[in-house]
């Protein structure tokens, strides 16, 4: 942004002093381009809990937030837009969705993020953003195992019934905790039904974060 001849606010967790006659920043400050703040000590060095509670002031100060790239479920980057997602609501949060798409960024739209519009870009940034949080994307409809079926039924034919539809689900890497939540059954269910899927070569499991997602060459049945 500053490089483009733009205008900046950093918000920063420690070291407020040091930056703000850094000779990366100072010519910026000068020509009133930057503004660096921090509601911590001047002179604080970096500790995690700072990082993570200047996320507020950053949504704060925004009129839109775009999240380029995110973690699943750890990070400041993932902490400060789910936050916003849940307590700020006035405060659209965009992340990108085109390219490589990493797995934060697809749970973050997931949670409610928008994307963020790809180009051709007509608008100027401003006009973009309006037109696109203003949008309404469709609304998913969440599937769910009726419990009168489920109970009449023997737990071997419950899993080939509702295989399909975790196969369905696991397009993207998922964690077990979702996918309860989507298919409106019980966490420990769920996670049988994983376990078997990966015995079975069905499903792969990914470490760190612990998520599943469907192996390549199941990915015709899944379809079905």
């Amino acid at each position: 942004m500053l490089d483009a001849g733009g205008t900046s606010v950093g918000v920063l967790a420690d070291s407020l002093t040091k930056a703000a006659v850094n000779s990366k920043y100072r010519s910026s400050i000068k020509e009133g381009r930057l503004t660096l703040v921090s509601s911590y000590d001047p002179e604080a060095g970096f500790n995690t809990g700072n990082a993570m509670g200047r996320n507020k002031y950053i949504y704060a100060l925004a009129d839109y937030a775009l999240v380029v790239s995110s973690s699943f479920d750890k990070g400041g980057t993932w902490a400060g837009a789910v936050e916003a997602l849940s307590r700020l609501q006035d405060i659209p949060v965009f992340v990108r969705l085109d390219g490589a798409i990493s797995e934060g960024n697809q749970q973050l739209h997931n949670q409610g993020a928008k994307p963020f519009p790809t180009e051709p870009w007509n608008d100027s940034l401003r006009e973009l953003l309006v037109k696109a949080a203003s949008s309404i994307e469709p609304v998913q409809t969440v599937e769910k195992i009726p419990q009168e079926t489920v109970s009449d039924i023997h737990s071997q034919d419950i899993y080939q019934a509702v295989l399909p539809i975790i196969l369905n689900h696991l397009q993207q890497p998922k964690d077990a905790k979702s996918l309860a939540e989507c298919l409106n059954v019980r966490l420990s269910q769920m996670q049988d039904w994983l376990n078997k899927a990966v015995n079975q070569g069905m499903v792969r499991k990914i470490n760190r974060p612990v998520t599943y997602v469907i192996n390549q060459s199941t990915t015709q049945l899944s379809l079905l």
